[in-house]
């Protein structure tokens, strides 16, 4: 489901948004001319939620949550309607795909492997008490380095998910609404 369009010029909504209720809801609530709250809710809803957002790399809703109020400029005190809730609810089941849900995956198990190399080296002390090279860190040092070698070829492949994904929405959206016709379909 495609949510947001940019014709070149300017944002609107997609046509098929519309057709969830909650949006159609959230869009008749906002009674101003330009509907600023209505796409300040929009946007909210499209980095919390679509798998292409920018944010998804924070793998911790209330995290991603936080740092797209700060970077949006949605207020410290704003928090999401009940409406923009079940709007977001209906938005993710509508994005969902074996793929997203892989890529989903993908991105918590690097964001773990990332946690647990900043946790083994803040606790890695390289000398004991008598000033020798730690046994811990014999330890710790081989598998620490085989994960960092690894790395380059996870982002690459991470990467690779999140372009697959976006060209599969891609695909999906033109499949959806662009029909194509044939030379004779006109009746030329």
């Amino acid at each position: 489901m495609k949510l947001i369009e940019f014709d070149g010029v300017e944002f609107k909504v997609a046509d098929e948004a519309f057709l969830v209720r909650q949006i159609r809801q959230l869009f008749e609530a906002d009674r101003s001319k330009k509907k600023e709250n209505f796409w300040q809710q929009i946007s909210y809803m499209w980095f919390m939620c679509d798998p292409r957002s920018s944010y998804m790399y924070l793998t911790d809703e209330s995290q991603r949550a936080e740092e797209v109020k700060a970077q949006e400029g949605f207020g410290k005190d704003w928090e999401p309607s009940d409406l923009l809730k079940q709007a977001m609810e209906v938005y993710t089941k509508q994005c969902t795909t074996t793929a997203s849900l892989l890529l989903q995956d993908m991105r918590y198990g690097i964001d773990t492997v990332r946690k647990i190399i900043r946790k083994i080296g803040g606790a890695i002390d390289p000398t004991d008490d008598s000033g020798k090279t730690s046994m811990a860190l014999d330890k710790a040092l081989p598998a620490m380095t085989k994960t960092l070698n690894d790395i380059p070829e996870l982002a690459k492949k991470l990467a690779d998910a999140e372009q697959a994904l976006a060209k599969d929405f891609d695909t999906s959206d033109v499949a959806r609404g662009a029909a194509h016709k044939s030379a004779f379909e006109d009746e030329i």
